[in-house]
């Protein structure tokens, strides 16, 4: 039974025009849903944002680009647009407001997507979740109040990617079906972190919860391990607004901060990449809100090839156990 009461009427997925991103015909045997993060930057709408708001369409398809884009070649990418909370009046509202909000229609249409999806689009591929910031805290409701309703959906996941987002001890124990990950080929598990340099430690963040885990994306463990430069497969850097995505000549060198949950960029130069750093006077106005060193827009930017060489390893893993399982039977 679910947790509440749906708010609103969903869009129509059966539409294409309800998807960002929906293959008409797929070509992998493995499926991506991916949701994005907080892609409606337009003071003045509402504080949740239509599926045709001009200001969240042109930020999801940015977003497609800068972060999906990572799982090209990996699988058929299926992307809903849904009603989302507007990214500036964020800054004005509660924490309990702001979950609240994300609880009403947001969740109606992430929920209404992926019956769509299941029901109609999936044809029994296993699948890979991913989502980013305001997108991978709907996705942490859909981990665990859809797929425990849905258990039957829950079997065909591969992984999920909730980056930019906390996942906490008392959510698992919540949830225990959901599982952390704990390594670079464990299946059926949620892979969570935030991006941050050293200076961040003792300061708030709006994305980083009490009692948060992670799991460091270069080395793929969940202790103090540091991981250097030569585990770093390459990082982009996403400029915002637009899609484009520069390659740096600089790679990160990391390390988890298993108190606070956290991926922690060990290497000094990266702090021009930061919030706070890379978005002028606006990024001025974010530190109270990420702390002084986020790496919140680099989540998926920094790991970029990291991430979508370890989502290929993920999926050979799947098929070489189902291949298995079917020498077995």
């Amino acid at each position: 039974m679910y947790e509440r009461e749906f708010v609103g009427i969903a869009p129509d997925y059966s539409k294409q025009e309800s998807w960002l991103a929906r293959p008409e015909k797929p070509s992998y045997p493995a499926d991506i849903i991916y949701l994005y993060p907080s892609a409606c930057m337009d003071p003045a709408s509402p504080v949740i944002c239509p599926i045709d708001d001009s200001s969240m369409v042109q930020g999801a398809i940015g977003y497609l680009a800068q972060q999906a884009s990572v799982f090209d070649g990996v699988g058929n990418l299926f992307a809903p647009y849904w009603r989302q909370v507007n990214g500036p009046l964020l800054a004005g509202m509660s924490f309990e407001e702001v979950d609240d909000a994300e609880w009403r229609e947001p969740r109606t249409d992430v929920y209404a997507s992926l019956d769509y999806y299941f029901q109609h689009l999936n044809h029994g591929r296993p699948f890979i979740l991913a989502g980013s910031s305001q997108g991978s805290r709907l996705l942490g409701m859909v981990l665990g109040e859809y797929m425990q309703e849905h258990p039957d959906y829950y079997k065909g996941m591969i992984c999920a990617y909730r980056l930019g987002d906390s996942l906490t001890r008392p959510y698992l124990e919540k949830y225990p079906h959901v599982k952390a990950a704990q390594g670079e080929e464990d299946l059926g598990v949620c892979i969570s972190w935030n991006t941050e340099g050293p200076e961040n430690d003792g300061h708030p963040s709006l994305v980083v919860a009490p009692e948060a885990i992670a799991i460091n994306p270069l080395n793929w463990k969940t202790d103090e391990t540091p991981a250097s430069e030569e585990l770093c497969m390459g990082c982009l850097f996403p400029h915002i607004p637009g899609s484009e995505l520069e390659i740096l000549e600089e790679k990160v060198s990391t390390v988890l901060n298993v108190n606070r949950g956290v991926v922690v960029v060990t290497n000094p130069e990266m702090a021009k990449y930061s919030i706070t750093q890379s978005m002028g006077e606006e990024g001025k106005y974010m530190e109270p809100l990420f702390g002084p060193c986020s790496y919140h827009n680099c989540d998926y930017s920094f790991f970029y090839y990291n991430i979508r060489e370890n989502a290929k390893k993920r999926v050979n893993k799947w098929f070489q156990q189902a291949s298995d399982t079917c020498k077995i039977l």
